[in-house]
């Protein structure tokens, strides 16, 4: 009888039972408790069965925060997974300061969510903003970004752009590494332009990069939560209300912890089930190409 050897069991034990403390017992923790009514301040909870569920959905702000996060999500998503690819393209030309704007992209990443929010707002500011100042060398006039309810929720993904971009950039640059140049030069001498040479085969052979970049882009817009709470506090009149603020409303200034717990396994389930479905569908599109 063969014997399971259990020294990788040994060495995986430690990071197994710190995700285990800090997300699997989390997570079935927030799924028991959104099946009560629990009061934080006297300690007495009552299992209510699905009503938390059915308060969630049955609440008008809950759809409007839902539209909005789903907005934010289409803002965001294609527009810094196109920017890292461009900006990878055109690192991968740069010559000798190749490695300096590596840097320089990559900067948004390590920046604090906190100090990103706080400068972005100075920026946004409707009476001193650089962006105004920018906008007004085209003759357009000040703009209240973050007191607009129309214009606020796009103040916020410009930030959620270049907060995550530059680290799509890194991504798409180690999938350029990997690409074979010969089919590339073989392509060139057949007669291919550049952009004959990029739509199918450049694009198409970085598939797996597109995949990976999308998803982790879909998720962390899914769950904006620090800029929201920064910049606007979900204002004005809810209009940048997303899912993950409307959570932490729920929890911590209402005190609602069983329709905060039901928000959010809505939420997962609804980010598991958008990441599988697009994870096939790029494997489908890997397998074509």
């Amino acid at each position: 009888m063969r014997r399971i050897p259990w020294q990788p069991y040994l060495y995986l034990s430690p990071v197994l039972v710190l995700y285990a403390i800090f997300f699997v017992f989390p997570f079935f923790f927030s799924l028991y408790i959104s099946f009560m009514e629990w009061d934080l301040l006297l300690d007495k909870k009552q299992f209510v069965g699905l009503s938390n569920y059915n308060e969630v959905l049955g609440k008008p702000l809950f759809w409007k925060v839902i539209g909005n996060t789903l907005l934010y999500m289409a803002l965001t998503v294609p527009l810094s997974a196109a920017l890292g690819l461009v900006y990878a393209l055109a690192i991968e030309r740069a010559g000798k300061l190749r490695s300096l704007y590596r840097v320089l992209f990559f900067v948004p990443v390590v920046v604090s969510v906190s100090v990103a929010g706080l400068v972005f707002s100075l920026m946004f500011s409707p009476q001193n903003g650089l962006i105004n100042e920018w906008l007004g060398l085209f003759g357009i006039g000040e703009k209240a970004w973050l007191q607009d309810t129309q214009l606020a929720i796009y103040a916020l993904a410009i930030v959620g752009v270049w907060m995550s971009f530059g680290y799509n950039v890194i991504l798409y640059i180690s999938g350029l590494k990997q690409l074979d140049n010969e089919v590339k030069e073989a392509a060139a001498i057949d007669g291919a332009s550049g952009w004959q040479s990029f739509r199918h085969m450049t694009f198409p052979m970085l598939m797996p990069v597109h995949m990976f970049v999308w998803t982790i882009t879909l998720l962390h817009s899914l769950q904006v939560f620090a800029t929201v709470q920064i910049m606007t506090l979900g204002g004005p009149n809810n209009s940048t209300n997303v899912w993950a603020f409307f959570i932490w409303q729920e929890a911590f200034q209402f005190f609602n912890t069983g329709t905060a717990s039901a928000a959010a396994t809505i939420l997962f389930v609804i980010v598991l089930g958008l990441t599988v479905i697009q994870v096939r569908w790029m494997q489908k599109r890997t397998q074509w190409v």
